[in-house]
């Protein structure tokens, strides 16, 4: 069995998925650990809810099938905001994405739903989250 880590230095993630219940779960998930989890059910919402969370630079983890928007198409509108922008995408069915290619676009990481390696998930997220701080510090 994996340990889970627990942060305690503030980490943020956005959580940005169509389904409640997935973004429901993570939720629960990140806070337990530490995490101070934003959650957008839309692409545009995601969007809105990066740039009012800018300065603090989350995370975000990013379903890759949604209505409207996509997960490529959102990557990109946050990239506009901030390049340097952390990403994973996470999906169930990754639809006409190729893994080599969603990874091509700038995401650190491709997570397969329905997750079966929760600490893998953590130690990346805190990892990326660590990593951030440090830059912006």
């Amino acid at each position: 069995m994996t340990e889970l880590l627990t942060t305690s230095h503030g980490a943020e993630v956005l959580v940005v998925d169509d389904n409640q219940g997935v973004r429901t779960i993570l939720e629960l998930f990140l806070r337990r650990l530490g995490f101070t989890v934003w959650s957008a059910a839309s692409g545009q919402d995601a969007v809105k809810l990066y740039r009012e969370r800018q300065q603090s630079r989350p995370v975000v983890l990013l379903d890759v099938q949604m209505p409207g928007m996509d997960g490529p198409a959102t990557l990109a509108a946050l990239q506009k905001i901030d390049p340097e922008v952390k990403c994973c995408f996470m999906s169930g069915d990754l639809g006409r994405y190729p893994p080599e290619e969603l990874l091509g676009l700038g995401a650190a990481h491709l997570f397969h739903k329905p997750f079966t390696d929760w600490g893998f998930l953590e130690q990346t997220l805190s990892e990326m989250a660590e990593a951030e701080l440090c830059y912006s510090r």
